[in-house]
């Protein structure tokens, strides 16, 4: 993978990362003083809770790659795992998913790292992993990320994907509410990229500033299931849904194609 793209992703998200901090005004800080506290709490999320259910994480080892700032992998350990590791490349988001680690008093390490980097210290130790929504396109190649994945699962442990659905970025360059969209305007299912986000990662804020660039990949559908069935995984379940994953007011619009999908997943 290329490591200026790399590098300039990693500023990106830590320059973002302050403004998500900002607009939630330590409203996760005060929530994880709450034993009770959950991030499980949009609607689409019973979704991901009646799989969930359907895995017990009992005294399981679960991961999150990437993590962000730990704040889904903090509730996942509510659930009833005894250990947690997330893996993020931003210095800011583990920074402040540290913080929230220690305001919960859960147990749980968090690791500032290229995911692809990740060394063999952990192979072979996880129960469980859960890959959230805006994870894969940041890979420009699923075959190294789900190789990863796959070392770090003990035999037989699990994986949950809950993602936005490869049509969904269809969109991803659409930047005006109000545009009568063509298909001019649509992103190629066919061309990997890179692409660009110049406007900024503030999805939590919605703040417009003047960002540092950062690079994502367009990934078909058949690039990540086969990516997955590669590393000696095996698919139990793929559902899709017309649901908006990342509250973006132009793909609402998109409701007739498939936004996001949920996928399990067994290490054999």
């Amino acid at each position: 993978m290329n490591t200026e793209i790399i590098k300039k992703n990693r500023e990106a998200w830590n320059e973002a990362l302050k403004y998500h901090q900002k607009a939630r005004n330590n409203s996760l800080q005060i929530g994880f003083k709450d034993p009770n506290f959950t991030t499980f709490n949009r609607n689409r999320d019973d979704i991901l809770l009646k799989k969930l259910n359907e895995i017990n994480l009992k005294d399981k080892i679960i991961a999150q790659l990437p993590c962000n700032n730990g704040r889904e992998l903090l509730s996942l350990i509510k659930l009833g795992a005894k250990k947690g590791i997330g893996f993020d490349i931003s210095d800011v988001a583990i920074s402040e998913a540290k913080e929230l680690a220690e305001i919960s008093n859960l147990n749980v390490e968090f690791y500032c790292e290229n995911i692809l980097d990740i060394d063999d210290s952990h192979n072979n130790i996880i129960d469980f992993i859960y890959i959230s929504e805006g994870s894969l396109q940041w890979f420009s190649t699923l075959n190294e990320y789900f190789r990863i994945i796959s070392k770090l699962l003990k035999q037989n442990g699990k994986i949950i994907i809950f993602e936005m659905h490869p049509f969904a970025y269809f969109f991803e360059q659409i930047n005006d509410p109000n545009k009568e969209i063509t298909l001019d305007d649509f992103i190629s299912y066919f061309d990997k990229g890179p692409y660009s986000y110049k406007n900024g990662l503030d999805y939590i804020g919605q703040t417009n500033y003047e960002a540092k660039e950062c690079y994502w990949y367009m990934h078909k559908f058949s690039d990540i299931i086969n990516a997955i069935i590669y590393n000696g995984l095996e698919i139990n379940c793929i559902e899709e849904y017309n649901i908006e994953m990342a509250d973006n007011e132009i793909t609402k619009r998109m409701d007739k194609f498939p936004l996001g999908y949920i996928m399990n997943c067994k290490k054999k």
